[in-house]
């Protein structure tokens, strides 16, 4: 299955369906389901003192780390200066989706949905891109 690596805290945002937009310097033509995995990298932790993140993550150093800690779909990628700012877009673009993301032009958004935090986190191994896990049952 297909997985992609991010930091925490924006892994666990994503994989509790608080964050639905990742945005990214890069796009994919790959629509679909996508394992979370949160990488091994501490560089978000400055972030989770704001407002906005220290509501969902109220202590860093209990966020799951080297591991895949769930899923979620990809339902679009689109240019960040391609956005249209319909009804559904301004619902899900809060002050808090801002906030968890670089919505700079040149960079991408990636539209995420059905998320779902698993149970036990699965220690792996992320690299950069997208890239696949073999789950074995």
């Amino acid at each position: 299955m297909k997985a992609i690596s991010l930091l925490q805290p924006w892994a666990t945002l994503v994989v509790t369906g608080v964050k639905t937009i990742e945005t990214r310097s890069w796009g994919t033509k790959y629509r679909g389901p996508i394992l979370i995995h949160a990488s091994q990298g501490k560089a978000g932790s400055i972030f989770t003192s704001l407002l906005f993140f220290k509501k969902y993550i109220p202590d860093f150093k209990h966020l799951p780390f080297g591991a895949i800690i769930g899923k979620a779909t990809i339902s679009d990628v689109i240019r960040i200066e391609n956005l249209q700012m319909t009804d559904e877009l301004i619902n899900r673009l809060t002050m808090e989706e801002k906030a968890f993301g670089d919505y700079s032009d040149g960079r991408y958004a990636w539209m995420l949905e059905e998320a779902e935090q698993f149970d036990t986190p699965i220690p792996a191994r992320g690299t950069l891109s997208i890239w696949e896990y073999n789950m074995v049952n």
